[in-house]
């Protein structure tokens, strides 16, 4: 009993080492990676697909749900305490739901996946599983996210017009004309969640193909065997 005591916690170190770890990489990242170096999506040119995302995603394929919501965090913190833009507080609040919606949906997916087909283990269909809910978790959740910081919490508590901005912008680079503020939110919700369905694919597959197939062969990376290696063969 005292051996499988010391495991235990002797894992929970490690993904907990592992989920500071890979927030720390994150913030790192933001410093190194700003926002007017990274892909800009083309229809609403400052959302930006940020790379820092991978950190959190690559935390929960290697230690799990738990040490992905760490790393986020401590992501989350750091860009809330040295956040010098307009939006204050407000960016960094967005993005850690982005993160958080898009972890969650990988986790529901990845439940789902054990519970109904947990006996036929195969990764790329495990993945495509976890892929599809964290992609639907986010859109869903920012949906409503987003509704509310355009119409109420940008404008009324923080003084930042997110919806003439956007007006101009849609207007500039679809060449859209709008017949109401209304018009505009609906549109701003439109290609914002297509924007998170493409930030959602790009967070989650990039990490899969750089580091997990590495992990499954060098299990020491991971301290033994990395969380989505459950989905591996038998």
């Amino acid at each position: 009993m005292v051996w499988l005591a010391a495991g235990f916690f002797a894992r929970k170190s490690v993904s907990l080492t592992g989920a500071a770890v890979f927030g720390s990489l994150a913030a790192l990242s933001t410093v190194m990676l700003p926002a007017r170096i990274q892909p800009a999506f083309p229809i609403m040119p400052f959302l930006r697909f940020d790379p820092v995302e991978i950190f959190s995603v690559l935390a929960f394929l290697v230690f799990g749900p738990v040490s992905a919501i760490i790393a986020a965090s401590v992501h989350w913190l750091f860009l809330t305490l040295t956040s010098t833009g307009s939006t204050g507080p407000l960016g960094p609040a967005v993005k850690f739901a982005s993160v958080v919606s898009m972890l969650i949906g990988l986790w529901l997916g990845s439940a789902l996946y054990q519970r109904f087909l947990g006996a036929h283990r195969n990764m790329i269909a495990a993945l495509g599983t976890m892929l599809s809910f964290a992609i639907a978790v986010r859109v869903g959740l920012l949906l409503v996210v987003n509704y509310f910081v355009f119409t109420y919490i940008g404008p009324v508590i923080f003084n930042i017009q997110y919806i003439e901005f956007s007006q101009r912008t849609l207007e500039a680079t679809l060449g859209l004309r709008f017949v109401n503020p209304w018009a505009v939110v609906a549109a701003m919700l439109f290609y914002t969640s297509i924007f998170n369905g493409m930030h959602a694919a790009f967070s989650v597959v990039i990490p899969y193909f750089i580091f997990t197939p590495l992990s499954l062969r060098i299990p020491e990376i991971a301290s033994g065997h990395p969380w989505i290696s459950r989905f591996t063969t038998k």
